[in-house]
């Protein structure tokens, strides 16, 4: 007698957004736009895509954590600069180079944050990133003004700030849709 083999289930991964699509199977299709290639994303290769799907974000961030700190503006600038070509250096020729190549990407599917986070996050969690990034847009603006920024750095402040907000917008849009 044998056995049915039962179909192995997809596993769900953290990885949504703009350049995060599925193929005709349902796996996750990571999309280069400057490519225009996907590229099949397994368990394994999770947490490097995630940071760099978000590496302008994270070395920007870095810099500027460096020019308050440890740099000048002009060494931080320096950084961030080297820093992206790594980035982008490692992103091209190391990190696309271990995924498989796909042809089947469907543009219909893309995975979306707001839906990402319905079917995949816990309602405490949302919570508390709700008030995390609502913590982030008031303390940076309020930093700014303590701190008596520049108007070009009110203003770089103000933009964080935004960013926080949607984010929070976003949670609590996901959580008011949470069953």
């Amino acid at each position: 007698m044998s056995k049915k083999k039962k179909a192995a289930p997809v596993e769900k991964i953290r990885l949504s957004g703009r350049n995060i699509y599925t193929d005709k199977k349902g796996r996750v299709i990571f999309y280069d736009m400057l490519t225009k290639k996907g590229y099949l994303v397994g368990k394994k290769n999770e947490n490097s895509a995630l940071f760099f799907k978000n590496r302008f974000v994270v070395i920007l961030f870095a810099a500027i954590l460096l020019g308050g700190t440890l740099l000048s503006l002009t060494q931080a600038v320096i950084a961030w600069a080297v820093m992206m070509a790594l980035a982008e250096f490692a992103f091209r020729m190391s990190f696309l180079k271990k995924l498989e190549p796909v042809t089947d990407v469907d543009f219909e599917k893309r995975v979306s944050a707001l839906q990402y986070i319905i079917e995949n996050k816990e309602k405490g969690r949302v919570i508390a990133l709700i008030v995390l990034y609502l913590l982030l847009a008031v303390l940076v603006v309020a930093n700014a003004y303590v701190e008596k920024y520049s108007t070009g750095l009110c203003i770089f402040s103000g933009c964080i700030s935004l960013v926080g907000l949607y984010f929070a917008v976003l949670h609590i849009i996901a959580l008011t849709k949470m069953k």
